[in-house]
């Protein structure tokens, strides 16, 4: 934003707020305790070998001074240091670990991200009677997903993007977002799937079999926050996913100004930004996305504002070309300055909204539904 204005120009942000934005969240949010149960049944995993942390022989311990990454034993630990010191610091306290362990012990957004799983490799339409379907399935199949920690009030994560260093302030209460989503399909190199993420992959793999779901692609999810750290998580893509990737219902959004409603394919970007505009809905923390924005959240925001080439800043910036939130237009001042002679361009009115995108209604035997997947999802990553 910084470099698409003039000196005699300054951004405006303006946004609205749906009335039935809350409404529409306490009706798809699960309940916390339902995340929480899921959440304990999460197994972690030796960083360096993959081990789980319940085997038996597995004396899990977390390196002593980011208190993020485990071990099984001081081997694994003495052999990982090289790659790990690189980015070992206290300063990133817990990290994005508990966030994303609530995300994924989460039965909507779980199932909003095995549909961009679906979508990313086509598995919705893979036959798996077919030897070519069958050779995708089988396979471990990687996708990264950036993902950062932004200011709940979006005043202020703009403010962070278009003033950079000139606006700070200290406490700012942040959330999870999801940025961009690359793969082995899209650009992530084969190389980049490591010994640990065959192992767990191996695991899930075996555990869903077990269960039937030979024909079910298990594909390692890793959430990359800045580079900074990475949690990799093995997800096996259910029915449910695939027949709504399949059917393919758009999401409706609903403009907050003018009641004018706007389809939205489905697609990983729509799918993204209705998942990022349901976690900043919630008010209440109700999903356990929430945290305090650390510095190096600060900086990535700043970073995206000021251009800077680099992967990080860059998944942000497309994330707020995509996301309506996101959308400010200029004032041009006059020589004095006065606001009340500006001149502004009009705002696009399928734009001007900061609520969430209609997900297409789900009853109560279907949230039931959807936490028994979960819990069977869980079981597969002991």
């Amino acid at each position: 934003m910084p470099s698409t204005y003039g000196p005699n120009e300054i951004p405006v942000f303006q946004s609205a707020v749906h009335p039935n934005r809350d409404a529409e969240f306490r009706a798809t949010a699960p309940p916390t305790r339902i995340i929480k149960e899921a959440k304990k049944e999460t197994i972690m995993c030796c960083t360096n070998c993959g081990k789980l942390g319940d085997s038996e022989d597995a004396d899990m311990k977390k390196c002593a001074e980011c208190k993020t990454v485990q071990y099984c034993s001081r081997n694994c630990q003495k052999e990982n240091w090289p790659k790990h010191k690189l980015n070992c610091s206290s300063d990133l306290g817990e990290g994005i670990q508990p966030l994303i362990k609530a995300f994924t012990a989460n039965p909507m957004l779980s199932h909003y991200l095995e549909i961009c799983l679906s979508l990313e490799f086509d598995l919705h339409r893979i036959n798996p009677r077919h030897e070519k379907g069958q050779i995708i399935l089988r396979s471990a199949l990687l996708v990264r997903i950036d993902v950062g920690i932004e200011p709940t009030k979006i005043t202020d994560f703009m403010n962070l993007y278009t003033f950079g260093d000139e606006w700070d302030q200290d406490e700012l209460e942040g959330m999870l977002q999801l940025h961009h989503l690359t793969s082995t399909r899209s650009g992530i190199p084969i190389e980049a799937i490591t010994d640990t993420n065959i192992s767990m992959w191996k695991h899930t793999r075996g555990t869903a079999d077990e269960d039937g779901d030979t024909d079910r692609a298990v594909v390692l999810v890793q959430f990359v926050n800045n580079f900074k750290q990475a949690i990799t998580c093995p997800i096996v893509v259910g029915e449910e996913a695939l027949k709504s990737a399949r059917r393919a219902k758009p999401f409706t959004s609903c403009s907050a100004l003018t009641g004018k409603e706007t389809d939205h394919p489905l697609s990983i970007a729509s799918c993204f930004e209705y998942m990022n505009t349901h976690i900043r809905s919630d008010k209440s923390n109700r999903l356990l996305l929430r945290a305090q924005m650390l510095e190096s959240d600060k900086n990535l925001i700043r970073e995206a504002g000021r251009n800077a080439d680099s992967h990080a800043p860059q998944s942000l910036r497309v994330k707020v070309q995509r996301e309506g939130v996101y959308v400010s237009h200029r004032i041009v001042l006059p020589p004095g300055g006065a606001l009340g002679a500006a001149r502004r361009d009009p705002l696009p009115l399928e734009r001007q909204i900061e609520g969430a995108p209609d997900a297409p209604p789900r009853n109560r035997a279907e949230r039931r539904r959807l936490e028994q997947e979960l819990k069977k999802q869980q079981k597969r990553r002991k």
